[in-house]
């Protein structure tokens, strides 16, 4: 059930009335519960097991981990609950591309090894809930947080079906609070909901989309179009998956907010960075934030000597990568980035040695040559998870840089429409992002923000590509 299709529209309503109508606090978290669950099995309805049997574990180990009279027994639990967890993302994520490249180590070896005959399918959301329950764990294991009681309750936080199968990642000590009573819904939450949701849908349908019919047939054959396409496709596609994960994170904080649920920010304009750090700092905030809570943290971070440290960035960056995607494309472009990351460290020690430094990297020049080559190295990194073979990654790689040479019959394909929907990504990112806002038009009058509304809907409606594409990061 996309969120871009009528069913969904028809779906959401329904719920938004049951959920409203009801008065009591257990019957409205069993009834959005119930909302929740069937939305998860309306695209898959088989997997809903996994989704209950990591629910149950997650919730029984916080409360065996506050009940615990030893350590040693509420690190057991603790245990039970990030095994469980990553058991079910090993098994349906990674069986496949271990036993795959398995043979073809075997084989390599010029053993006679069948071909693997299994398909496992991935079930939807699994990367996001398995490290919702994870993190919930972990902070009843500290004690940030008492464990939650209710089931019902707990249940709700890992299926609230806004989130429930892209993100953001959102933590029990964020959610669960505003959990203690059925949160009212005014009359600023209906109207912040919809902004939220028309501007999710018009990145989503009118931005996203229509750059995926350009991006997909230059990517899948890179030989075929000249550098310059290969070009505009590099920063097509970097449009195409902002705009199509930020914009269902919009829509995910549209939709709670009908509830009178607020969400973590998981975007925050990533294309103004002036340093790898920065960009993740604002590309997919949840993730950055869990992984370095949750891991980099835990590994020591940066108190055990710089080499511990570029060892704990760049195994979290790599463990980023796979988190993403079960191939080796995935996994070079988290290594890549935990690289990127470390030089960048390296860089600012230089740097913080050197008198008048803070003046010069502050100058608008070195400002606009770090913006600049940050967003050489973030494209380089997306054209690395985005072309299926690593011949065609360099191609493109060297349009990027400006050494690619014209073949001959290759196709130049630039339609007019690329330039001006990826300099609308742009032009968001320096209304508001400059601004420090989250959308420099929502504090505008209520007269010019309803004829920006209807202008979205307008253009939703007429521009939009045809049938609508599933979310990019449902497939992780």
């Amino acid at each position: 059930m996309n969120f871009a299709t009528t069913a969904f529209f028809v779906y959401l309503i329904v719920v938004l009335i049951g959920y409203h109508g009801l008065r009591a606090r257990t019957w409205k978290y069993r009834f959005l519960l119930l909302a929740s669950w069937f939305f998860y099995m309306s695209w898959s309805p088989w997997y809903i097991g996994v989704l209950l049997f990591t629910t149950i574990v997650d919730y029984y180990s916080g409360l065996l981990i506050e009940r615990a009279a030893t350590d040693r027994a509420r690190r057991g639990w603790l245990l039970a609950s990030i095994l469980s967890n990553l058991g079910f993302l090993a098994f349906f994520k990674y069986t496949t591309f271990f036993a795959e490249n398995g043979i073809a180590i075997a084989r390599w070896f010029n053993w006679d090894v069948p071909d693997w005959p299994w398909e496992i399918i991935l079930p939807l959301g699994i990367s996001f809930h398995t490290f919702q329950g994870i993190s919930y764990t972990i902070d009843v294991y500290r004690k940030k947080l008492p464990a939650v009681t209710s089931f019902t309750d707990f249940a709700l936080f890992v299926a609230f079906f806004p989130q429930l199968v892209a993100g953001p990642i959102v933590r029990a000590v964020e959610f669960l609070p505003q959990m203690k009573e059925p949160p009212k819904v005014t009359g600023d939450h209906i109207v912040e909901g919809l902004h939220w949701f028309l501007l999710g849908l018009f990145k989503k349908v009118f931005i996203a989309d229509r750059l995926a019919t350009f991006v997909d047939p230059v990517f899948a054959n890179p030989e075929a179009y000249t550098p310059v396409t290969h070009l505009w496709a590099a920063f097509a596609y970097a449009g195409q998956i902002y705009c199509d994960f930020s914009g269902y994170s919009d829509l995910a904080t549209g939709c709670a907010k009908w509830f009178g649920f607020e969400l973590p920010l998981n975007f925050d304009f990533p294309y103004l960075s002036t340093s790898i750090a920065d960009f993740w700092r604002r590309w997919h905030v949840s993730l950055s934030t869990w992984l370095r809570d949750y891991v980099y943290f835990s590994m020591g971070g940066n108190r055990q000597g710089n080499v511990r440290t570029y060892v704990n960035l760049i195994a979290t960056m790599t463990l980023c990568g796979l988190w993403h995607g079960a191939n080796f494309h995935y996994i070079l472009w988290g290594l890549y980035n935990g690289i990127l990351l470390m030089l960048h460290r390296l860089w600012d020690q230089y740097w913080s040695r050197q008198p008048g430094a803070g003046a010069f990297r502050n100058h608008p020049i070195y400002v606009f040559v770090a913006w600049v080559s940050t967003l050489w190295m973030v494209f380089v990194g997306f054209v690395m998870i985005r072309t299926p073979t690593w011949a065609d990654f360099a191609l493109i790689c060297q349009s990027l840089l400006g050494l690619g040479t014209e073949v001959a019959g290759a196709s130049y394909l630039l339609p007019n429409w690329v330039p001006l929907l990826v300099s609308l990504v742009l032009a968001g990112h320096l209304f508001s992002g400059l601004r420090q806002m989250r959308c420099g038009f929502l504090p505008w009058p209520s007269v010019p923000r309803v004829a920006v509304y209807v202008l979205i809907v307008a253009l939703v409606v007429v521009f939009a590509p045809g049938d609508t594409k599933p979310f990019i990061y449902f497939q992780f």
